[in-house]
């Protein structure tokens, strides 16, 4: 369920906290985020301030545009004054591997704990913004497909097939909980919404979204929620700091003051319940 994470690069040059009007000039440092959500987070800036950002909904909102909007308030709380320069990853992999080296500071949106594991001594992670079994999952699919759309119980879904990625521990490991035997492995998150367009599986999972209809747009493809039925993620998500980056440290102290600020005043989960992630809609839905 990566969709909020990396995707083909931009290009040098992507602004992500550089130019922000608290940001000291000089030599910035480099923070990785997904191509697609940073469009949308300009999309959702609209040329406002982030700083000043109350209202997380609106047009473009959902889970990782509002945590980009989130990391640069949290940063500006605890005291963060260096710009932060976006470069995009192609591959989760290739993130670890930026941020394990130093090379990348920070993560623009979170990540599982379980994403780094191994990586440990070279990879931290800031406060939890999400807790353990808060992170419910929609099962998507098409409207061309009744099958899927039928599904009613957990014996139901356990006949469909669905598509994920190995390297996404909690999601594949929350798959296997679930007793789903036809798991398919595709390793790019761009070809999946195609593939079940394609019918050459039944859904995959994403956050639930602040549309009206709860559907999610990938790659000019309509991605509906089975209704009725969500999952529920066994984990915890957080900010990826670098350990090894010699600025790592004050940004990981910084930016945990900040988050514990945010949370204390409700504003996190204020953000996720706006930008559509925990979702009202779905309160009375069957978790599998």
């Amino acid at each position: 369920m990566r969709h909020w994470l990396l995707r083909p690069s931009l290009g040098a040059g992507l602004g992500l906290l550089a130019g922000a009007p608290w940001a000291q000039a000089g030599a910035t440092v480099l923070a990785a985020g997904p191509a697609d959500v940073m469009v949308d987070y300009q999309r959702f800036l609209a040329g406002r301030d982030p700083l000043q950002i109350q209202d997380f909904g609106g047009a473009h909102a959902r889970r990782d545009v509002a945590e980009v909007v989130l990391l640069h308030q949290a940063l500006h709380l605890g005291g963060w004054r260096q710009g932060l320069e976006f470069r995009d990853m192609p591959s989760g992999e290739r993130l670890l591997r930026e941020i394990g080296s130093g090379h990348v500071i920070c993560s623009a949106t979170s990540y599982w704990k379980d994403d780094i594991a191994g990586a440990e001594d070279r990879v931290s992670l800031s406060l939890p913004l999400v807790g353990n079994g808060e992170f419910e999952a929609g099962l998507y699919t098409v409207a061309s497909n009744p099958r899927a759309l039928a599904a009613k119980t957990l014996a139901d879904v356990q006949k469909l097939s669905v598509l994920s990625n190995r390297n996404w521990v909690a999601d594949w490991r929350t798959l296997e909980r679930l007793g789903i035997a036809d798991r398919q492995h595709v390793t790019n998150w761009e070809l999946m919404p195609k593939m079940v367009a394609a019918g050459r599986a039944d859904f995959l999972l994403a956050p639930f979204q602040a549309s009206e209809d709860l559907s999610l747009q990938v790659a000019g493809v309509r991605l509906i929620p089975i209704p009725g039925l969500k999952i529920g993620m066994q984990g915890t998500r957080h900010f990826l700091i670098s350990a090894k980056h010699p600025q790592g440290l004050d940004l990981k102290s910084r930016l945990d003051a900040g988050l514990q600020t945010l949370i204390q005043q409700g504003r996190v989960r204020k953000a996720y319940v706006q930008s559509g992630f925990f979702n009202p809609k779905v309160q009375q839905w069957r978790r599998l």
